[in-house]
């Protein structure tokens, strides 16, 4: 970065509040006005700014790929398996037309409603176990992360391209999808390193049980058996996998741990499904560009993909677990009070003319600091 532009960018984020007022305000598309230069740098963008933008850049894409439009002929009690064979043999270029749904033995012409039925449904289906494609996290057991066992499934890699090219599609026609993954997922589709953090929120026992391990002696835990490998159960039967090579003559150390939490980590939100990842990822990279995704952080491509959810604050309490907290402690109900003034402020006026957000039941895991 050349002093200038980092002189700029310095002064962007002290003034970022303004900054980000002045491109709501602008009609010059971001790329081609005097602030281009924040297309690099957009982690001082604010989402609605950066969204924009990235609709923009869509729309150069659509100039320059104008089809016919694509016909999806399925019938509702097959849409998954009929979707994929009408779309998995179309080119990236094709897929950026626009699809029309026809459900067989239905009457009646798409105008915009059998397409929103269409990703309403398959939103459901990618998660079917029949295709044992995703599987919950155990640490929320609502958000999703790829399965580790979908090689039970002949055409899994074939399915998780598809499902990259149908989230990534509905990204593109401004359609959301209610369908929730985990940060890591997220942060793979972004490009982003993935940290001994995020485990915090994908197996939650497990990260406790790693911090167990950084926070004390090895040998006073009576942890000092431990060497740089990971036991992992397919099909009933336990596989031992090195974590670098040589693993299993490489002892855990006081000196080491730090290397061995983080390699462990990865190996469980990344190793044991690079596959998965990947042709999820070749599919989703054929209708959007990485380099364009790449300006969202997790929560915001969470935003993009599923919209604003809808929150029942009485299921939320219902189903929440407290880590050194209770549900009488004096925190727990400011937070609960709080909740429920804020949804009331917040809630949408008859008048209100924004599509009411996807429905999400939230059941969620509260973890309290102290």
């Amino acid at each position: 970065m050349c002093p200038d532009t980092r002189k700029f960018i310095t002064f962007a984020e002290q003034h970022r509040i303004v900054l980000n007022q002045i491109l709501r305000q602008s009609t010059t598309p971001l790329s081609d006005g005097p602030f281009q230069v924040l297309v690099n740098h957009t982690r001082v963008l604010d989402f609605d700014v950066k969204r924009r933008y990235f609709r923009q850049e869509l729309d150069k894409i659509e100039e320059t790929n104008r089809r016919e439009d694509i016909a999806i002929r399925v019938r509702r009690e097959h849409v998954f398996e009929e979707s994929f064979r009408e779309l998995h043999r179309r080119s990236p270029e094709e897929l950026k037309s626009r699809l029309y749904v026809i459900f067989e033995g239905e009457e009646g012409q798409d105008a915009g409603g059998l397409l929103r039925e269409w990703y309403q449904i398959i939103a459901r289906e990618i998660f079917n176990p029949h295709y044992a494609l995703f599987t919950t996290t155990p640490g929320d057991k609502v958000t999703y992360v790829c399965n580790s066992f979908s090689h039970y499934n002949p055409n899994h890699l074939d399915y998780f391209k598809f499902v990259g090219r149908v989230i990534a599609k509905a990204i593109y026609d401004n359609k959301h999808l209610d369908c929730y993954f985990s940060r890591s997922f997220y942060k793979h589709i972004l490009g982003q390193a993935i940290s001994f953090k995020d485990m915090e929120h994908e197996d939650y026992a497990f990260y406790k049980s790693m911090m167990f391990l950084l926070e004390h002696d090895l040998a006073e835990a009576g942890l000092d058996n431990l060497d740089f490998t990971m036991e992992i159960e397919e099909f009933g039967v336990t596989e031992t996998r090195e974590l670098k090579p040589n693993g299993h003559n490489i002892a855990v150390t006081n000196a080491n741990k730090k290397e061995y939490v983080k390699l462990i980590s990865q190996m469980k939100m990344t190793g044991s499904i690079r596959s998965q990842i990947k042709a999820f990822l070749d599919g989703f990279y054929d209708i959007i560009p990485k380099h364009l995704i790449s300006i969202f952080s997790d929560n915001e491509l969470e935003l993009l993909i599923s919209g604003l959810p809808t929150i029942d604050i009485e299921d939320l309490k219902a189903n929440t677990e407290y880590h050194k907290f209770s549900v009488t402690s004096l925190q727990i109900q400011w937070f609960w009070r709080a909740s429920g003034l804020s949804l009331k402020r917040n809630a949408p006026t008859s008048s209100s003319s924004s599509p009411e957000p996807p429905k999400f039941l939230c059941r969620a895991s509260l973890l309290w600091k102290v």
